[in-house]
Order: structure tokens, then C-alpha cells, then sequence
């Protein structure tokens, strides 16, 4: 019998587009120079339009341009949540009737109807990843369809089939410049809401479940080389980005090697493993596992009934409870 294909790769590159077949669509400025070099990744699938990620390059403003000129972009999305990792370069953030400078190593998180907008002080790599926004939930097909047959954007029965946008053009903000511990949009992995150390790891929790309309949460492990993780039969599709270091998948049997700037999928109910080749961080953006809610009452344990920690049947009941995976988390024994 042949082994049935799974359509999506399990280790997609995101400094490789050629390689990893990510198309990429280029917007100008008036006088010609790039504004946006904007490349979808994955569309979202299921009611809430997960795992829709883009990798966009936010070009440095125009000759001419002000940020006050580019922060007349301001808008805002009804339904649609956005999780961007600054991975190069710096830019103005608007939001909140605030401004502030994100620059590498940030994350910015912006909820349903918070009114936003960017000027890049320089090329920005701006890895984003969205749910209920359909904005770009049909990234992929829509871009397949304009790239064949460039007239299909200007043509109303193709704006009509698309449907509408979930995007609302806000008038030039108001602000005031503030520091970026200051702005809640901007969060910070040196800044984490909370942090659980364990054995080789450290769980740091980003963006609780509350501001993601109680659908996703993001949290990162950071860990140490040798450290594996490892995940019996999973109620859902996983979804992993890798900012730093380097880990190995093993899923079905075979092993594949995902570096900084590599995105992982694994399909719903594949038992898999991740082990840590060198320092990393590693963000889980599937996010739908109760994470926080789970280290929380892990960590309540831990300090006022560790002899509870060795019982078997009451561990796997709290993992039950909170929906975790989870088989195996630290070094293995040799």
C-alpha cells in the first residue's frame, strides 16, 4: 500500500522563497520605489481561519515620504487578529493614540477593531500570522488567479466572488510618543506575561488566550540544546515558527532539520518529536493547546503539593483537563 501525501510541507523555509515556492507580490509608491513586498504563505483553514501566515518585507518609506505622511494608512480589522514577528529592521507603530519604535526582536499583537498603523524607517521583516481575518485568508488562490490573469483585481465579478475585506480605513491618528513597554500591542520575549523554567526550558507565555478572542495563545519555549519534546496522538494541526536556533522533526518516521526562520506544520493526530539542536526559541502558533491555564496549575502544584508531581493518574488528569499533548518535555535518559 503507497503512503498516503500530506499536501502541507512539514518544514517550510521563510528566508527561501524560491525553494519553498512562496509567490511574492510587489506594491509601488507613486514615484516608483517599493512600499511592500507582501508573500503569502499559508492560507487559513477551519471557522476562525487559522495557521494563515504572510511574510512581508515593509520597505523603507519613499523619498519624500514623512511618517506623519504614512501613518494616514491607519486602519483597523472588525473581526481578524494579527500576530507580526519583527524580524529585521525598525518602524514607527501607531495604535492606542500612541506611537513608538518596534524594531528587531519584537512582536506586535493587534486585536479586533484596535486601529493601527506602520512607517518603516527602514526595510522590516514582518513575519505575520492571523486568524478570523479574511483579508488573507484566501492568500494563496487569490494570488494564483491575479499572477495568471493580472485583470481579475480590477474587475468588479472578481471583487464580487472574493468577497468583502475585513479592512476599515481610519482617519490620520493622534498620538503620543511613548516607550514600548508602554504600548500593549508590542510585546517582547525579554518581556513575557509569564515564565515557567523547567529542566533545559523555559515556557514563556506572549499573548494569553484572552486577547486572541479565546481562540489561539501564543507561547515560546526557549531551551538549550538536548532538550526534546515529544507529542502522542493530537487533537489538531500543530503550527510552530522558529526565530532562533535549530531543532529536529521527527514525524512519520523521518527526521527534518528546521532552522531560524522556518515555519513547521504537523497534521492532526501524527505523533511527533522536536529536539533542540542548538540554543532556540520556538513559538507555538497554533496556539489552541491551553498552555498558560495548564503551567499556571502546574506551577500551583509544583510549589504547595510537589509529592503530588510523582502520581501518574491526578499529572495526566490536569493534562487532560487543559487538552495537552504533551507526552515528554526535557532531556531524555541515556
Amino acid at each position: 500500500m503507497e503512503n498516503i501525501p500530506i499536501g502541507i510541507p512539514y518544514v517550510i523555509d521563510l528566508d527561501d522563497h524560491e525553494a519553498s515556492g512562496i509567490p511574492t507580490m510587489i506594491r509601488y509608491h507613486a514615484n516608483g520605489e517599493r512600499e511592500e513586498e507582501m508573500s503569502p504563505v499559508m492560507d487559513g483553514e477551519g471557522a476562525h481561519g487559522l495557521y494563515n501566515v504572510t511574510d512581508t518585507v515593509m520597505c523603507k518609506m519613499p523619498t519624500g515620504v514623512t511618517p506623519e505622511m504614512a501613518s494616514r494608512m491607519a486602519h483597523l480589522h472588525e473581526f481578524g487578529y494579527e500576530t507580526f514577528f519583527v524580524d529585521s529592521g525598525s518602524m514607527y507603530l501607531y495604535t492606542d493614540g500612541k506611537r513608538t519604535i518596534v524594531k528587531t526582536g519584537d512582536i506586535v499583537h493587534l486585536q479586533a477593531g484596535q486601529m493601527h498603523s506602520m512607517a518603516s524607517l527602514e526595510d522590516v521583516k514582518w513575519r505575520g500570522f492571523f486568524h478570523d481575518l479574511d483579508s488573507f485568508a484566501d492568500g494563496w488562490q487569490s494570488t494564483a488567479v491575479t499572477q495568471r490573469i493580472p485583470e481579475a483585481a480590477d474587475d468588479p465579478a472578481y471583487q464580487k466572488a472574493r468577497g468583502k475585506r475585513d479592512f476599515v480605513l481610519c482617519e490620520q491618528p493622534v498620538f503620543r510618543d511613548v516607550p514600548p513597554e508602554e504600548m500593549g500591542a508590542v510585546r517582547n520575549p525579554a518581556r513575557p506575561l509569564a515564565a515557567y523554567a523547567f529542566s533545559g526550558f523555559t515556557a514563556k507565555v506572549l499573548i494569553p488566550r484572552w486577547e486572541n478572542a479565546g481562540v489561539t495563545e501564543c507561547v515560546m519555549a526557549e531551551a538549550e540544546a538536548g532538550v526534546t519534546f515529544r507529542w502522542g496522538y493530537h487533537r489538531c494541526r500543530e503550527q510552530y515558527y522558529v526565530r532562533k536556533g535549530r531543532v529536529k522533526l521527527r514525524v512519520f518516521g523521518e527526521d527534518y532539520v528546521a532552522k531560524q526562520g522556518c515555519l513547521i506544520n504537523v497534521p492532526k493526530l501524527a505523533p511527533y518529536s522536536l529536539t533542540v539542536l542548538e540554543h532556540t526559541e520556538i513559538y507555538d502558533m497554533g496556539g489552541q493547546t491551553k498552555w498558560f491555564a495548564y503551567l499556571q496549575d502546574y506551577e500551583s502544584v509544583r510549589t504547595y503539593d510537589p509529592d503530588r508531581l510523582k502520581d501518574g493518574e491526578a499529572m495526566q488528569a490536569l493534562k487532560d483537563k487543559y487538552g495537552i499533548e504533551l507526552a515528554f518535555a526535557g532531556r531524555e535518559e541515556t
